[in-house]
């Protein structure tokens, strides 16, 4: 608050011709200058800055993923491979009688224009297995936006792959499940306070099999503009 006090005197001074120091705004030039300053000030507060290293290279991963493989390299079947791997229960998703599988052939069929958001809508809610009990889908969507912004927190997607949720996300054009991170643990400049720093995205492409359908995102290099979005779909068991 020291900057933005300065900042106010300053803009003051300017305004006054230099003759007396009042916290007033004499012209349009200097309440524009002022918001500029006040909105930088708040963006660095809000902001965290790694000051140093406290864990570097730590990993979380999804255990036991589902080795499935998508039948074709068609969209509609990569979407159905991908969703069956990220729900990692094949009563739930996405075979014949499964508990999704209604959703996921409407899903599928309108590939090429179905988006992640949409797939949440249309997963979401009150499902029954085979056995007759009943599931819950829940769905998270974070836009393209909201990742460049940072809504989404590296904590969102650490506690998702913690608590063993992979996420959907939509980057180049192609679906990938993503299924565990490569993160630091820094000490903010501001706060004082631990927080992670992702570093790497780890993904898999369900339209291979083997080595090649382990893909990573680097999160200082790869373009965020060519991710449209992450998905999470967390499932619970109704009694």
């Amino acid at each position: 608050m020291n900057a933005l006090l300065w900042a106010i005197l300053l803009v003051s001074w300017a305004g006054d011709g230099g003759e007396n120091v009042q916290f007033k705004l004499h012209s349009p030039a200097s309440h524009l200058l002022l918001i500029v300053i006040i909105i930088s000030c708040c963006v660095k507060a809000n902001s965290q800055t790694c000051g140093y290293l406290v864990q570097r290279d730590q990993k979380v991963r999804v255990a036991a993923l589902p080795s499935t493989v998508a039948a074709s390299t068609s969209e509609s079947d990569v979407l159905v491979a991908s969703v069956a791997t990220a729900v990692m229960n094949r009563d739930i998703c996405c075979g014949r009688r499964s508990a999704l599988e209604d959703q996921i052939i409407v899903a599928s069929a309108s590939t090429g224009k179905i988006s992640l958001r949409e797939l949440g809508e249309k997963l979401r809610g009150k499902h029954y297995l085979d056995d007759g009990s009943s599931i819950f889908v829940a769905d998270q969507f974070w836009p393209a936006a909201s990742i460049v912004q940072k809504s989404v927190t590296p904590g969102d997607i650490i506690n998702s792959l913690m608590a063993q949720r992979p996420l959907l996300m939509n980057w180049a054009g192609h679906l990938y499940v993503l299924y565990g991170v490569a993160f630091d643990v820094c000490i903010d400049n501001n706060s004082g306070a631990e927080f992670p720093s992702i570093r790497t995205l780890l993904l898999v492409d369900t339209r291979f099999s083997g080595t090649q359908r382990y893909v990573s995102f680097n999160v200082q290099t790869d373009d965020w503009g060519k991710v449209t979005g992450l998905l999470a779909l967390a499932i619970t068991h109704n009694k």
